[in-house]
């Protein structure tokens, strides 16, 4: 299963159980929904380390970028100060 679907399976599972807690009064699903928001916070960085990889990925096949261009501002400015 890929983190995407962890994310949605677990905000789901979130749902559900906090649905349970808030209108019934249920406390055990106090601890499911706690434990569904862990699971997607763990997804969640997986994730975007993930698209991240994708990203850098994708830039290195493309066609190679003039010096300085597709930098920030700070990072153009301090790339010609140290020339």
């Amino acid at each position: 299963m890929s983190h995407h679907d962890k994310i949605i399976a677990a905000f789901e599972t979130y749902q559900a159980e906090n649905a349970k807690f808030t209108e019934k009064g249920v406390k055990a699903s106090a601890a499911r929904a706690r434990k569904a928001l862990q699971e997607i916070a763990g997804s969640c960085k997986e994730r975007r380390k993930e698209i991240t990889a994708e990203k850098e990925a994708l830039e290195g096949q493309a066609a190679p970028k003039e010096a300085g261009k597709g930098m920030s501002q700070d990072a153009a400015r301090h790339a010609h100060v140290r020339k």
